[in-house]
Formats: structure tokens, sequence, C-alpha cells
């Protein structure tokens, strides 16, 4: 049981702290701020595609926010350009790995993406943080799409006073195929914009608002 809460600990710690390291890593740039949404953008070692950084105050509670991103049905509602997504596989109340495909104009291909979500939490500060990344996977790349080969998502969330969620998110990927890095990297500031914008409104939607986790503390 000791060795059981001494891991939980350590999982738990590891995953609050890797936006410090991220922060650490990258020199950010701001290049939207609107709506109490900005966007930044940074160059990461070893990658010609850039991260991308969004800081907000939501109206919402933990519990509606992890509600709506465990509703993967409801992806297209909101993370831009998804054309759809579907649950591959419940690992547990908090983990899953999920399907995606991003719907790109016109002479690039679409992406999918096959990812794992793990949503923690820290007991004391209430903390949530959200990683999701890559998942190892046979299911077969769909034809006339291009497969993500590499992708990873951190989400930091903290309970304000009032009902009000602070969250800083980072991201960073390879879009894979023949895109050039200067093309993805135009996508970087309009697509986290307007995902988050989109985000703001749907938490206050009526589906989520009895959501409630064993796992999560509000």
């Amino acid at each position: 049981m000791r060795i059981h809460t001494y891991t939980r600990f350590l999982v738990i710690f590891t995953f609050l702290f890797v936006p410090i390291s991220i922060n650490a890593q990258v020199a950010w740039d701001l290049k939207k701020d609107k709506d109490d949404i900005k966007v930044y953008t940074g160059t990461t070692p070893n990658s010609a595609f850039k991260s991308v950084k969004v800081t907000c105050v939501l109206q919402g509670t933990l519990s509606r926010l992890t509600a709506l991103l465990l509703d993967v049905d409801a992806h297209k509602d909101w993370v831009y350009s998804t054309k759809y997504s579907y649950l591959v596989k419940q690992l547990s109340p908090r983990e899953q790995i999920y399907y995606s495909e991003i719907d790109l104009p016109w002479p690039l291909s679409n992406r999918e993406i096959v990812v794992r979500m793990n949503i923690l939490q820290d007991p004391v500060s209430k903390i949530l943080v959200v990683k999701i990344e890559n998942a190892d996977n046979s299911i077969v790349v769909k034809s006339g799409t291009v497969r993500v080969p590499a992708s990873t998502v951190i989400w930091k969330v903290t309970p304000l006073d009032n009902d009000s969620l602070s969250i800083e998110y980072y991201g960073q990927a390879d879009p894979g195929g023949s895109v050039p890095a200067w093309a993805a990297n135009s996508f970087c500031t309009k697509g986290p914009f307007e995902t988050f914008r989109n985000l703001r409104k749907l938490i206050s939607s009526p589906a989520y608002a009895k959501a409630s986790f064993d796992f999560i503390r509000e």
C-alpha cells in the first residue's frame, strides 16, 4: 500500500512539473491576445516545428472540463478543424485512447492521430494535469490521410474562486507527410485560439452541468 501511494505521488509530481520543464526550454513569443486568450509560439530544440502555448481563464469547474475532454465524440464541436473523433479504448475512468481526423485545406491531405490521454490531479493543490501523446496502436491508416508521427499536449488547470479555471496549454507536433515547417507553423495561432474560444462556450453546456468524477476534487 505504501509503495502504491509513493508511486502515485511520483507520477503526479512528474506531471505537475512538465509545464515548468517546457517553459524552461522554450522562448515564447506572444502572437495573439484577444478575448482574454493569449497564444504564444516558440522554437523547440531539435524540431523545425513551432511549439504552442495558450493561457486563459474560463468559467467552469474541473469536473465540467474533465467531462468535456473525455467526451471524445464532441471534440469536433470545439477542437479546431477536427472532422471527427472516436474512442478506441477506455483504459480507466481517467485514461483513454482515441482517434481524431483533422481536416486540412486542399491541396494538403487530412491528418489523423491516435493518442493516449491521461488526467491526474494533485489532491492538495487540486491542480489538474492532462497529458496527451501518441499511442502505439494497430489501427490502419485511413486511405487519403497522413498519420501524425509525433504529438504531445500538456494541460495544467488551476481552479480559482467563483468556479473559474486558469489554463496553461502546451502543444508540439510533427504533422508528418510533406507539409513544410513554414506552412504548419502558419496554423499555430489560429487553431489554438479558435479551440479555446469554442471551449469557453461549450464548457457551460447543460450536457456537462452534472459532471462528477471520483478522481476529481473540486
